[in-house]
């Protein structure tokens, strides 16, 4: 089957959630015999250099890309306000990549092509024209749901306007887009049903995040004492969110019980202000070179997200490596693991200092969790179940 996967970004290197949800996806399907067609925006914010081409990105049937600036601007933000589209869409809409994709289609028969997030829906009328292919949405999350918890929950006065006017301009664009399609991969059951709820009629089949279960056998590691990690994109606000109410909430406390205790923060755009509170017993910096050896060495995973959707790639790197995790219910979503046996649940400040202590005062319990959430991994997330589920769903669709 020929499958052309339309990318926000250049999936590579795959070291963060996002990359590894596309390339992991798309090598999954090459093994299985599929010619995969990869055509990239390549952002600012997430530059890569493609000349000469990686090695990892020849073994698909061809790669395309194209500089697209999608950065947010001031004037254009200002612009936008006396419009009625949504800021979060238009800034992923260039005329040249339209072209370049047009000019794609018409060389080629696809018979499937795969949207790689609701960012990439205002080609669909470009596809349209330009082939008879069956087009499927892989929506990494309920995108406008982020925004609008994000608004929710900010103080400030303004930014609480605007975040609620973006969030009510996302949802009216992913509603009126989500019958489009000739079919929905959520990454979660959550979010399948969120999208049922808000009115899809399209035909759904859930594909979570896969991994390369021999890339997270590492060798074991000495583990720095009492240390407990947060790993992920700063950039990301639910990420930021989180954090910070980890270190006002419940940080002080846990510092209060037991000093020894060590948390390590890492991920771009850690914000100054976080850096400088080594004092708490927090060493956090802003990027790290490789994320597994960042995690080797540390005990215990904390996923303090309060907002957002979809699936958490590092929890699932984390499960992969073995390691105790302690998240919300919302960091877990979609994950499907249970509480007290392969993962810790901690929704309230209490309890996730408790958990913490627990963790640390129970050496053995903390280890015996992440040793079953590998096992888990193993039977749930590897790229082959996930690739060999999708490659039967679209060869009953097409």
């Amino acid at each position: 089957m020929n499958i052309l996967q339309l990318c926000l970004r250049v999936p590579y290197p795959p070291t963060d959630g996002g990359n590894i949800a596309m390339y992991n996806l798309a090598s999954g399907l090459h093994e299985h015999g599929h010619k995969i067609t990869m055509v990239c925006i390549n952002t600012q914010k997430h530059h890569v250099q493609t000349a000469p081409l990686p090695s990892a990105l020849k073994k698909f049937n061809s790669f395309h890309v194209m500089d697209v600036d999608t950065s947010v601007k001031i004037v254009d933000a200002i612009s936008n306000l006396f419009h009625n589209e949504s800021y979060n869409i238009v800034r992923f809409y260039s005329a040249d990549f339209a072209a370049m994709l047009s000019d794609i289609l018409d060389a080629n028969v696809f018979e499937v092509i795969q949207l790689e997030s609701l960012f990439m829906a205002p080609y669909i009328e470009t596809i349209r024209k330009h082939s008879n292919a069956k087009v499927f949405l892989r929506a990494h999350n309920v995108e406008f749901e982020i925004w609008e918890k994000l608004a929710n929950g900010e103080k400030n006065v303004l930014k609480k306007w605007y975040l609620g006017l973006l969030a009510r301009r996302l949802k009216h664009y992913e509603l009126k887009m989500l019958n489009m399609f000739d079919g929905i991969l959520p990454i979660t059951d959550e979010d399948k049903n969120r999208f049922k709820a808000l009115g899809c009629a399209a035909r759904m089949c859930v594909i979570p995040v896969a991994l390369d279960p021999d890339v997270y056998n590492l060798p074991a590691d000495e583990v720095l004492p009492n240390s407990f990690f947060h790993l992920g994109s700063m950039s990301w606000l639910p990420n930021k969110e989180g954090v910070r109410w980890l270190l006002r909430e419940v940080w002080p406390w846990v510092q209060q019980k037991d000093p020894s205790c060590r948390l390590y923060l890492a991920g771009h755009g850690m914000p100054v202000d976080i850096i400088k509170k080594a004092a708490m017993g927090v060493h956090a910096e802003a990027r790290v070179k490789d994320a597994r050896a960042y995690m080797q060495n540390k005990q215990v995973m904390v996923v303090p997200l309060l907002s957002g959707s979809g699936m958490r790639v590092k929890i699932i790197e984390g499960m992969a490596m073995g390691k105790t995790i302690i998240s919300t219910s919302l960091g877990a979503e979609g994950i499907g693991a249970t509480h007290g046996e392969n993962i810790i649940i901690a929704n309230s400040v209490k309890e996730f200092g408790d958990a913490i202590m627990n963790c640390k005062s129970d050496s053995n319990w903390s280890k015996a969790i992440g040793a079953a959430a590998r096992k888990f991994f193993e039977v749930t997330f590897t790229s082959n179940v996930v690739s060999e589920k999708l490659s039967q769903f679209y060869s009953e669709e097409v």
